[in-house]
C-alpha cells in the first residue's frame, strides 16, 4: 500500500494520522506536485515522503487526507482507491460526488453514520492507528495542565483563556497553551487575550511532544464538531500515552456511546467555570490513568493491512 497526502496543511490531525499510519504499517508516503522527485523530504515525526505528479502515481493508493485544493485531481486517481474521511468538516458538496468512486474509510463511528444516513455512502470504520514512539525519560510533574491542540474555533481555545482568567490568582493551575494558530480565529475571537498563556507552536516530532507532555498532569482538548464526537483523536491518544489525564468537552460525549467516561478515564467540562473549578481542585489520578490505558490499547494493536485484506475493500 502507498499513502498519498493530498492537502496543504503541515500540522494537526491529518499530519498525525498520516505519520502514525506510515510508521506503524511501514507504508511509503507520497505528496502530489508538478514534478517527480527521487529524493525524499521530511514530513515530520520521523516520516519521509516523496513528491510525484498525477501522471506517475504509485499503485495501490490510500489517500490519508484531502483538501479542496486537490479535488481537481480526483478524477485521475484510479477507481476503488482508498480514501480516509476524518470528520464532517471535510464533506464539502464538491467532494461528495467523487466519493462514490472510492473505498471510504472512517476513523470515528459518528462519521461513518453520517456518511450512510445523509449521503447513502458505505464506509469501513477502523480505529486510529497509534505508533508506540519512544516516550523519552519520565519527567517530574512540574506543569499542571497543557493544551496542544490547534488554536481554532472547533477547539474552543477561548474557554481555556476564560478559565485561566478565573485562575489568575493561582498561576500554577492555569493551562499552558501550545499549538498552531488560526490567525482569523485569533483576530476575531481572542485578540490579545491569548498572549499571557501562549507558549508557541511546536515542531512536528515526538521529541517535541515529549517535552510538553511528560512534565504535565492534565491535557485539555475541548474539541467539538457538529455531527461528530464520541471517538478518539490524536491529542486524546497522545495524552493517554504520556500518562496525562485527559480533559475534554462534554459536547464530545453527550448523547453518544463513548469510551470516554467522566470521572472514570477522563474529565468532561462544558464551560470555563467548570474547567477552572476542576483545575483548582485536588485529584487522585493513578486509577484514572490506568483506566485510560484501556482506550489506547486497541489503537496500539490495530493492523490496518489485516483489516483491509479481511474486508476485501
Amino acid at each position: 500500500m502507498n499513502l498519498l497526502y493530498l492537502a496543504k496543511p503541515r500540522f494537526g490531525g491529518w499530519i498525525s494520522f498520516t505519520a502514525h499510519l506510515a510508521l506503524k504499517q511501514k507504508w511509503k508516503l507520497f505528496r502530489l506536485t508538478k514534478t517527480v522527485e527521487s529524493t525524499e523530504r521530511d514530513f515530520g515525526y520521523g516520516v519521509k515522503y516523496q513528491n510525484t505528479n498525477i501522471d506517475n502515481l504509485p499503485k495501490s493508493i490510500l489517500i490519508t487526507a484531502i483538501d479542496k485544493n486537490f479535488y481537481k485531481y480526483l478524477d485521475k486517481i484510479p477507481d476503488k482507491s482508498y480514501i480516509v474521511i476524518h470528520d464532517p468538516t471535510e464533506l464539502r458538496k464538491e467532494l461528495i460526488p467523487h466519493l462514490k468512486r472510492f473505498k471510504i474509510i472512517t476513523i470515528r463511528k459518528t462519521v461513518q453514520d453520517l456518511l450512510k444516513n445523509k449521503y447513502n455512502l458505505d464506509s469501513l470504520f477502523l480505529l486510529h492507528p497509534f505508533y508506540p514512539y519512544n516516550r523519552g525519560c519520565t519527567a517530574d510533574l512540574k506543569v499542571d495542565t497543557v493544551s496542544i491542540s490547534r488554536i481554532d474555533y472547533d477547539k474552543y481555545t477561548h474557554i481555556l483563556i476564560e478559565a485561566n482568567n478565573i485562575l489568575k490568582s493561582n498561576e500554577q493551575k492555569t493551562v499552558k497553551i501550545y499549538g498552531k494558530k488560526n490567525d482569523l480565529y485569533v483576530y476575531r475571537k481572542l485578540g490579545d487575550s491569548l498572549d499571557p498563556y501562549y507558549n508557541g507552536s511546536f515542531r512536528r516530532g515526538f521529541d517535541e511532544l515529549n517535552k510538553i507532555l511528560n512534565p504535565a498532569r492534565f491535557v485539555v482538548d475541548l474539541s467539538a464538531i457538529k455531527d461528530d464526537g464520541s471517538g478518539s483523536q490524536y491529542t486524546f491518544l497522545e495524552a493517554i500515552y504520556s500518562k496525562c489525564v485527559l480533559i475534554i468537552n462534554k459536547a464530545w460525549t453527550d448523547n453518544l456511546e463513548s469510551d470516554f467516561i467522566n470521572g472514570v478515564n477522563c474529565y468532561t467540562v462544558k464551560d470555563a467555570e467548570e474547567l477552572a473549578e476542576l483545575l483548582a481542585a485536588k485529584h487522585d489520578l493513578p486509577q484514572m490513568r490506568i483506566n485510560a490505558q484501556k482506550i489506547l490499547l486497541p489503537h496500539l494493536n490495530i493492523n490496518w493491512q489485516n483489516f483491509l485484506y479481511i474486508n476485501n475493500i
